[in-house]
């Protein structure tokens, strides 16, 4: 839901965090994954996905996506500049299951907007 990624695109300008609004990166498969957001600020930057939607049904699909993602990108959590994975869950509608944030939290900081 994009209404969602633009609250926080708003609430990274207010704390003037520096960022880009999806970047493409390239995993290690070859594909091209566009998480929401590349936050850079001086040793703490990060990879962020914005996990939003009204229907149960479609969160697994949402989940099962950000999971390949992470994944896939997990070269660019190593190394010196290494970024930090966060899975962004809008829990405005109860759609996600203690097993989304469980099984997201193996790979990123699971965190609830």
């Amino acid at each position: 839901m994009e209404a969602v990624t633009d609250e926080v695109e708003d609430f990274l300008r207010e704390r003037s965090v520096s960022f880009d609004r999806s970047p493409s990166l390239q995993g290690r498969s070859g594909r091209m994954w566009r998480p929401d957001f590349q936050t850079r600020q001086p040793g703490r930057s990060a990879l962020v996905w914005v996990l939003a939607t009204g229907s149960r049904a479609a969160a697994k699909g949402i989940v099962e996506h950000v999971l390949a993602g992470w994944y896939d990108l997990s070269q660019f959590r190593v190394g010196p500049e290494a970024l930090s994975f966060v899975s962004l869950f809008d829990d405005t509608m109860d759609v996600w299951s203690e097993a989304d944030f469980k099984l997201l939290g193996d790979l990123s900081e699971a965190a609830r907007w």
